[in-house]
């Protein structure tokens, strides 16, 4: 081990301890057992143990060990350089969890502090700030630089890092000895104080420009302070450092209002009711009783010629209009009717399919309305990408002014008479198998340890078995399902299902680590933008969350992406979040159009973790009318691309009117994934807002795990009032 023998000079010139010093010293050891720590060498970090206890002989130290949270606190006496027993407690630990340092000042006592640590904080943002002499010490091979360096820049302490090449015997250099190397560099705002970690007298502002010029050498650790901001960098990695002001925004200079007459105004129907004429924002035709031949006896004549873009050939059947131009080759062009509220079911073009609507009688229809464009359809989601055209019948109407109940337009075809699907079967998997030999938690635990590297590329194992100890032990449940965080590159499916696990069970603070995490590993998915939004306001971030959703909008948040396909949700979530949490947000930057409310009897948000995953969920509503809404290729192959090229994986429904009121039950099929070779199970949830953007607007969450092809279960039932 001679290639260590600079750690014992390294005390006497850092620390300044005596080799003969005898006096009891208090000594806290935090020592770090997240997963990552696996990998540690730890002969190294005994040798440092055992050269510290040489010199400081005699001490009372107390042992903290820590990954996601303290784990234990224990005491020992070292007397004459014996650590023997914090040794054996040391080769007893085991290594499990994610990286936490937000509560480790509050147990460490004054005195030396020894951290052993590979600077891989992945559930937590705090830095600790102890009293006294600090020691960081990493074995780790993979280790995250700039987190130890600041460690050590905030305690003023001694980074000693066993991956650093040093000449055999060579002492440590003296944090306060410089080359004297010249270093010019610049930064991106005047009068930043720019200085060398340790040595003061090398502190410098820099120009207008942003430049400045200090001593320093390659390897040197470089701090930038403006106002409030720190930021730290290695010299020689690069020579410029972005520094930027976040926009203050702009002020209006003037702001004019003018009257507006009352006027009478004229109401249309769409899929929401009846809805002002203006308020709308989008065009909209429609036809009155008045204006159906008293010739029609089929409903298809009684549209003929009547609206603009709307065309059925010759002898079609009215479930084959088309409203927009056939521009798709592959996937379905015909539009989607809806009577009185409920979808019929669609007649698909690409497979010859039609469903007749021969049943609707043309002198029962009240108005017919024609919808085009996602803004005005997206209500029935992807059902309605072709145009809707609603149809409103004279009985419908008769029955809102008299109360009375009437039949849905005589609807066929929809009727849902199956049993409500329940998935009552324990979920088998060989590692869940193993785990059930346990006797009791602990031996279920140890076997956990032990399988653990077998299935650790399993991107649902750490939730699967998460779900398995949930119940017994929650806090252990919760430190299984953080390695995620802590393992080398994860998946994105595994950490989109670890996000959507977090939301479910209300784990804010882990869902907002797990999203940004997803954001730093796959900044080309536009989702990931969403669920750091997303977990944010769930964190009660309101403005990180407004920002990062009108970011979204303007496409600021990364201008190579298209954002485009998610404008409905995202503009949702703002219109709500303006609404909900006006007081506390500033919403200079957010556009006028978004800043109207939007309320609804419920809202549903689909997502599920593994974007090409194809699957069907069927909508029951209280009349016990079902339609069907499917995310396959046959489907809609457009969506399905679109999604893989973009990476977005939701979606929304709205549920309004009086009718909607009452009991709902969607039935989720699994079909498999599009790659045969991703085997990943999907995790399909859906979150329940009801009362949408009221005061008293609640939400609820379900999720299913899907993994086997025609796997049914039930996703949700819920009860909008």
């Amino acid at each position: 081990m001679k290639s260590f023998n600079w750690i014992i000079t390294a005390f006497c010139l850092v620390a300044g301890i005596s080799s003969n010093a005898q006096e009891n010293k208090n000594v806290t050891i935090c020592w770090d057992v997240s997963l990552s720590m696996q990998n540690r060498n730890i002969d190294k970090d005994y040798y440092f143990l055992d050269a510290y206890f040489k010199t400081v002989q005699n001490a009372k130290v107390s042992l903290i060990t820590f990954s996601d949270r303290v784990h234990s606190k224990d005491t020992y006496q070292v007397n004459s350089s014996d650590w023997a027993s914090i040794k054996k407690k040391l080769g007893e630990v085991h290594y499990d969890g994610a990286t936490s340092y937000e509560s480790l000042s509050s147990y460490v006592d004054a005195g030396d502090v020894l951290l052993f640590t590979d600077g891989g904080q992945n559930l937590g943002s705090g830095t600790p700030n102890f009293n006294g002499e600090v020691y960081i010490i990493n074995s780790n091979k993979n280790f995250d630089k700039a987190s130890l360096n600041l460690l050590s820049i905030v305690n003023n302490g001694n980074l000693v890092d066993f991956n650093e090449k040093r000449d055999s015997g060579a002492p440590l250099d003296n944090a306060n000895q410089y080359s004297g190397t010249i270093y010019s560099g610049t930064v991106g705002l005047e009068g930043a104080e720019i200085y060398v970690r340790g040595n003061e007298d090398s502190r410098v502002k820099s120009n207008a420009t942003g430049s400045f010029t200090i001593d320093g050498k390659v390897g040197d650790t470089l701090i930038v302070a403006y106002g409030n901001s720190l930021e730290k960098q290695v010299l020689g990695e690069t020579n410029t450092l972005n520094f930027s002001l976040e926009d203050q925004g702009i002020q209006l200079q003037e702001v004019v209002v003018s009257e507006r007459k009352n006027e009478p105004q004229e109401t249309i129907t769409t899929a929401y009711g009846e809805e002002n004429r203006d308020k709308v924002g989008y065009a909209v035709q429609s036809i009155s009783s008045d204006d159906i031949s008293d010739a029609a006896t089929t409903p298809d004549m009684a549209i003929q010629g009547k609206f603009s873009g709307v065309n059925l050939g010759q002898n079609d059947d009215l479930s084959q209009v088309t409203m927009r131009p056939r521009n798709s080759l592959l996937g379905n062009v015909y539009g989607l009717i809806v009577i009185d509220g409920v979808p019929l079911r669609q007649s698909d073009s690409g497979s010859g399919t039609v469903f007749s609507s021969d049943f609707i009688n043309p002198e029962n229809i009240a108005d017919i309305t024609v919808l085009k464009g996602l803004a005005a359809t997206n209500k029935y989601g992807s059902l309605g990408v072709n145009g809707v055209l609603l149809i409103t019948s004279k009985s419908a109407n008769y029955a809102k002014e008299t109360g009375e109940k009437v039949d849905m337009a005589q609807l066929k075809n929809n009727i849902y008479e199956e049993k409500i699907k329940v998935n009552n079967k324990s979920l088998v998997t060989p590692y869940l198998k193993d785990l059930k030999k346990g006797k009791n938690i602990r031996e279920a635990y140890d076997i956990y340890l032990n399988q653990r590297e077998t299935y650790a590329n399993v991107p649902e194992y750490y939730l699967d078995v998460s779900n398995f100890f949930l119940g017994s032990s929650p806090e252990l449940a919760e430190r299984i399902l953080s390695n995620i965080l802590e393992v080398d590159n994860p998946s994105y499916e595994a950490l989109r299902a670890l996000f959507l696990k977090c939301m479910e069970q209300k784990n804010n603070k882990m869902a907002v680590f797990a999203a940004d995490k997803m954001l730093d590993l796959f900044p080309n998915k536009t989702q990931s933008y969403f669920d750091v939004a997303l977990a944010q306001k769930h964190a009660g971030n309101f403005q990180e969350a407004l920002t990062m959703l009108n970011g979204m909008i303007t496409g600021v948040v990364n201008p190579e992406l298209n954002f485009s396909s998610m404008e409905k949700i995202v503009g949702t979530e703002i219109r709500n979040m303006v609404n909900q949490h006006n007081a506390e947000l500033n919403i200079d930057k957010v556009a006028i159009k978004y800043r109207n409310n939007l309320t609804y009897n419920a809202r549903l948000l689909l997502d599920w973790s593994v974007p090409d995953a194809e699957f069907s969920v069927q909508f029951v509503n209280p009349q016990k009318r079902f339609f069907t809404w499917e995310h396959t290729e046959v489907g809609d192959r457009n969506r399905i691309l679109e999604e893989l090229q973009h990476g977005n994986s939701n979606e929304q429904f709205e549920i309004v009117g009086a009718e909607t009121k009452g009991e709902w039950i969607l039935n989720a099929t699994y079909l498999g994934n599009r790659t045969p070779k991703n085997e990943a199970a999907t995790f399909l949830k859906c979150t329940v807002q009801y009362n949408f953007g009221q005061p008293n607007q609640r939400s609820e969450e379900f999720m299913i795990r899907l993994q086997e092809a025609g796997d049914e279960q039930q996703l949700a039932r819920f009860t909008v009032e």
